[in-house]
């Protein structure tokens, strides 16, 4: 019996996350998604190497992007953080 009532729960927990996964993956999301994610790998616009990846980091933290400044010192730590 307990064994019914946790395939009872687990159902409900996916039926859910299906819910949420329908209301976030919409229409619009799958063309944004289109926009910028495939455009991106057709244009062949993609990280071929760790170097090319570090580069495009460190390249994301000297020049952040107009979001990410607004939002920059919400997350970041006091240069005296890791002092001992």
């Amino acid at each position: 019996m307990e064994a019914v009532i946790k395939r009872e729960r687990w159902v409900e927990h996916l039926q859910r996350r299906a819910e949420h996964t329908a209301e976030t993956y919409n229409e619009e999301m799958a063309n944004r998604i289109l926009n910028t994610t495939y455009k991106t790998a057709m244009e062949q616009n993609l990280i071929l190497d760790r170097e090319a990846l570090m580069t495009r980091i460190g390249n994301m933290i000297k020049f952040p992007n107009n979001t990410w400044s607004e939002k920059k010192s919400e997350w970041e730590l006091p240069k005296t953080y890791f002092d001992t």
